[in-house]
């Protein structure tokens, strides 16, 4: 396994404490505002599992009830979320943690202010042939990569395999966002997500059941995933905090609805022609996947885990060969927007 790098600073504040009690107070007066304010939310995706604790809190009122006009933005033509963010289109962004920090590095200021996803669901989906992890020698595995490669790297390196070619090494695809790869044969194994596979395969005519998953979490080399990003600059500003507290306050409000209620998210889901003819048991799997991945059974929705940040930056500084990070972050995360939307809790 990569050699473990110690992290310091996690848990330190990145602003004043006497800022974060005038967001306290700030939050207040936004709900009590007759005009509410303004928010744009990128997204990696429009309606999906995925997000639909967002729409849940969305459809029940809860942004209107923190004084919110919440507006989702979902990107397109190979866009990430975090574009959106820092071209100034939308106010917070819903990233995956690899591609924020790389991006952090090479100097886009944002900042994780809440963690949504507390476990990684990134996965290997394989053919029933690659019976156990160390079966993957000489078999063909799509990874995907910009950011997210390490995870695979990790596992390379844990089995003692070797994903650089030759006689008995693992052979590695570039994926795209789909498997097709994999739905061609070329691939024995494919890179997903546990919100993700059901409803693909189920699209592609391939019964999950039949396949081999392994949960890179399980493995121990899971790298955190979607967290909520916010612009630097923009958490200098007691308003803005106010303001991102309330929609934290409110979206956890809506993922713990389609926690206790998962039909009413599944509905939600099946009422969008995009999901009406898609297969209802994929579709309950998928829903119950992404409920799996924010964890309310594990701790307060938003907070961020420093042991699993640091496991996730150890492994993008030694992982890959060509390593997402060069160096440890500095400033990447504050705890100030849970702290305005929790306090007292």
């Amino acid at each position: 396994m990569a050699q473990t790098v110690r992290m310091h600073g996690v848990r330190r504040q990145l602003w004043p404490v006497v800022q974060l009690l005038l967001a306290i107070g700030s939050g207040t007066a936004l709900a009590d505002s007759p005009t509410p304010t303004p928010l744009t939310i990128s997204l990696p995706d429009g309606l999906s599992p995925r997000t639909v604790g967002f729409y849940l809190a969305q459809d029940k009122g809860y942004y209107a009830a923190a004084g919110l006009s919440v507006t989702f933005a979902a990107g397109s033509g190979g866009t990430l979320p975090s574009d959106a963010l820092m071209n100034r289109k939308a106010d917070l962004a819903v990233e995956l943690m690899p591609i924020a920090l790389r991006r952090r590095e090479a100097g886009d200021k944002l900042v994780n202010v809440a963690q949504v996803f507390r476990a990684p669901g990134m996965e290997l989906v394989c053919r029933p042939l690659v019976d156990h992890p160390a079966a993957l020698k000489n078999r063909v595995v799509s990874v995907r990569f910009n950011g997210l490669e390490s995870s695979f790297y990790a596992l390379m390196t844990a089995l003692s395999l070797n994903p650089f070619g030759g006689p008995g090494s693992v052979t590695v695809l570039r994926q795209n966002t789909g498997l097709d790869a994999f739905q061609r044969f070329q691939a024995d194994c494919a890179t997903s997500f546990t919100y993700a596979a059901p409803l693909d395969l189920a699209a592609a005519g391939i019964a999950l059941q039949d396949l081999k998953t392994y949960r890179y979490r399980d493995l121990g080399d899971g790298t955190l995933e979607d967290g909520l990003y916010a612009r630097e600059a923009d958490l200098g500003s007691a308003d803005r905090i106010a303001a991102f507290a309330a929609f934290l306050g409110a979206a956890a409000k809506g993922w713990r609805f389609g926690h206790d209620n998962p039909k009413a998210a599944f509905d939600l889901l099946r009422a969008d022609p995009d999901y009406a003819g898609v297969d209802q048991a994929a579709l309950h799997q998928a829903i119950d996947a992404a409920d799996d991945l924010v964890a309310f059974d594990k701790g307060p929705f938003g907070k961020l885990d420093p042991d699993a940040y640091d496991r996730t930056v150890n492994l993008l500084l030694t992982a890959a060969p060509d390593p997402v990070l060069t160096a440890p972050p500095s400033g990447a995360v504050s705890d100030a927007v849970v702290k305005s939307a929790f306090r007292g809790n």
